[in-house]
Order: C-alpha cells, then sequence, then structure tokens
C-alpha cells in the first residue's frame, strides 16, 4: 500500500523530499498554462482544479523543475488531465498540453474524458494511464469495458461515493486484470453525483458543492405543491406564459417572497469531550477515512489518495498521520482516532468517508 499525494505551485522539490520521507511515494499534479486561462478563463479548466496557483503549476519551467524533483527524490508523478469533458475547441490546446507532458517524461496520466483517452491513442501516447473518478465506473464491466479500449490503462480510482463492499465487489469481478486500485482518504466527499457533475469549480466564488458543505445537510423544499402544474403550463403556452398575471408569474412572485429558514448551527464541539476541537480537525481532514485502511487493504486497495493542495504544513500533517496508518499492522479505530486526537470530529456522522464493517465499531 502506497500513497499518492497532490501538489500545487507552492510545492517546490524541497517539499517534495519531505513528503517522500514521511511516507509519500507517489504525486499527482495539474498544469493550467497562461494561453488557456487567457482563452477560457479560471471557469473552465483541463483538470477541473482552476481556482489559482494552490492547485495547479502554470509555469513551464515550474512544471518542468517540480516532475525531475520528484524523480530526483525516487517518487513517481502522474500529470491530471481529468476534466469530465473538453469541447472541438479546447482539444487542440488539451494535444498541445500533451505533447509539452511528454517531453517532462511523466510516469503516467489520470484522464476522464473518454474523447481525451481516444486522442492520445491516436496520437501515439502509451504511458500509463489511471481511469480518473470522474469517469464513474460503478461496476467491474465499465471498467473492463475501458481496458479493452486502452491497453495501457494500469489502475482505476474508484468513484469516491462508494462503500467498502463496494469496491470489493468491483475488484472482485476484476480479478483477471492486472490493475492497480486507488481511493480517497482524506478530504471532502462530494455530496451530488461527482461523475456526472458539469458545476464549475471556479475561483470566482463558493460554489454550490462549497455552499452545502459549510451548511446543514439537509434541503428544504421551497416549491409550491402545484409546480408541475406550472411547468405543464409553461411548455402549451409559452406566450402566454410572459404575461403578467400567468401562472408563472405568480409562481415567480410568490417564490421570491419566501424566505428561506436560516442554516442552523452546525458545529464539531460536544461538551466533555477529550482532545482538541473538532472544527481544528475539520479543517485538517475535512473528511477522514483512516479508520477504513485496514479493510481497504484487505479487498485490495493498494493507493491511497491525498487530494489536499496549498498549505505546506497540513499536508505535512495529514501525510504523516496517512502514513502512520497505512504502516501500522492493525490499525484499529481507537488507533486511527488517538492520531486525530479530537472526538467530537470523530464522534460527527459528518465526518467519516467511508462506513467501517460492523464488527470494528
Amino acid at each position: 500500500m502506497f500513497m499518492t499525494l497532490g501538489l500545487g505551485s507552492s510545492d517546490t522539490p524541497s517539499n517534495v523530499a519531505k513528503f517522500i520521507e514521511l511516507g509519500a511515494k507517489e504525486f499527482f499534479i495539474g498544469y493550467v498554462p497562461r494561453a488557456w486561462l487567457d482563452k477560457f478563463g479560471w471557469e473552465v479548466g483541463p483538470n477541473r482544479r482552476t481556482m489559482g496557483p494552490a492547485y495547479n503549476y502554470s509555469n513551464v519551467s515550474e512544471l518542468r523543475d517540480i516532475v525531475k524533483g520528484i524523480h530526483d527524490y525516487g517518487g513517481t508523478v502522474n500529470l491530471a488531465v481529468n476534466a469530465h469533458d473538453n469541447g472541438a475547441d479546447r482539444m487542440g490546446m488539451v494535444h498541445d498540453m500533451l505533447d509539452l507532458f511528454e517531453t517532462l517524461n511523466p510516469d503516467g496520466y489520470i484522464v476522464a474524458d473518454p474523447a481525451v483517452m481516444y486522442c492520445m491513442k491516436k496520437w501515439g501516447i502509451t504511458r500509463e494511464m489511471h481511469i480518473s473518478t470522474g469517469v464513474g465506473c460503478f461496476n467491474s464491466e465499465a471498467v473492463r469495458f475501458f481496458c479493452e479500449e486502452f491497453k495501457n490503462i494500469t489502475r482505476l480510482v474508484i468513484p469516491r461515493k462508494l462503500t467498502i463492499n463496494e469496491m470489493k465487489s468491483i475488484i472482485d469481478g476484476l480479478k483477471d486484470l492486472k490493475l492497480e486500485y486507488e481511493v480517497m482518504i482524506i478530504g471532502y466527499r462530494c455530496y451530488f453525483n461527482d461523475e456526472d457533475c458539469h458545476s464549475i469549480h471556479s475561483g470566482k466564488r463558493r460554489n454550490l458543492c462549497g455552499d452545502v458543505l459549510s451548511a446543514h445537510f439537509t434541503s428544504t423544499n421551497r416549491f409550491p405543491s402545484n409546480w408541475k402544474d406550472v411547468v405543464e403550463y409553461m411548455i402549451e403556452h409559452p406566450r402566454e406564459s410572459l404575461n403578467e398575471g400567468s401562472p408563472v408569474d405568480k409562481f415567480r412572485k410568490e417564490w421570491l417572497a419566501t424566505t428561506p429558514p436560516p442554516y442552523p448551527n452546525f458545529e464539531y464541539k460536544c461538551a466533555g469531550c477529550q482532545g482538541v476541537d473538532g472544527e481544528l480537525a475539520h479543517l485538517m481532514f475535512q473528511t477522514c477515512g483512516l479508520c477504513a485502511i485496514k479493510y481497504l487493504r484487505q479487498i485490495g486497495v493498494e493507493a491511497l489518495k491525498v487530494p489536499l493542495r496549498g498549505d505546506e504544513e497540513t499536508k505535512l500533517n495529514v501525510v504523516k498521520t496517512v502514513s502512520q496508518v497505512m504502516n501500522a499492522e492493525n490499525p484499529t479505530r481507537e488507533f486511527c482516532r488517538s492520531l486525530i486526537n479530537s472526538d467530537s470530529f470523530c464522534n460527527s456522522k459528518f465526518s467519516c468517508y467511508y462506513e467501517v464493517p460492523e464488527e470494528d465499531k
């Protein structure tokens, strides 16, 4: 079992040396050239992470230095080209980027868009390819399709919302293939349909998923009971729907006049808990899958993905913690919780990335 860690432009080869010393052996990085930003802006990215320099490299020399540094320190590196889709207007620039990447001699690519996979095949790119979580392979037959189409696939990044038993089912169904399996272990777990999501991860404002993560985890029905009748009227009478007093106009006025209930206070604190405050642990780990590592190893998962970017100190602490669990002979639930040292974090049902088997609860 090994760890794969995300890097951003603030990470230098010296940072990589620290990460490797603490247990990270593999890295993945994104690249967004300035020409891409000038043409498409921050809102559309080649890897769904265009939120600034903490998430990507944009300077070719820095990109080249970090790839070389990773290799010099004995690590491996994969380049992420895992946007869910790419229009024809972007594919030419994707081709240019991949031509650049090939000169860097990366160890592989993480790809989500089947169109890019087919183009890479056409362009003669044969390096190892990882099926991104963005592909959405929820069963073994979907994985098998891609492996038959692309012989250079060596790893599946399992969708982040599957349970351990569901992962096991996929892995057991692919015993005849020589594949590695990777799962997210730290970071937020998308509460939406991540693989089919076309929401924009931009730096302009908080996104829908980010808004929900900071709010309560319930939805409020603000639509009146007759909303379907309004929709049918709008379809059948498009012109009349624009008139004042139409069902659509009434619906709009009523909806705007309705004030949604305020978000309840959502805190990780609890009276009498031991250790650090849950909010502090949440800032570092967001959502935690440490307790699941033992079971992930048992079902055949080799790679643990830590997708954190940005602050070096936070990443160093997280890498150290994941490494301790990953290398422990029997990392029990109690052992994992002792490393986090926050009862209030661990006691919140929203803190667990995966449900661990019943016998360890």
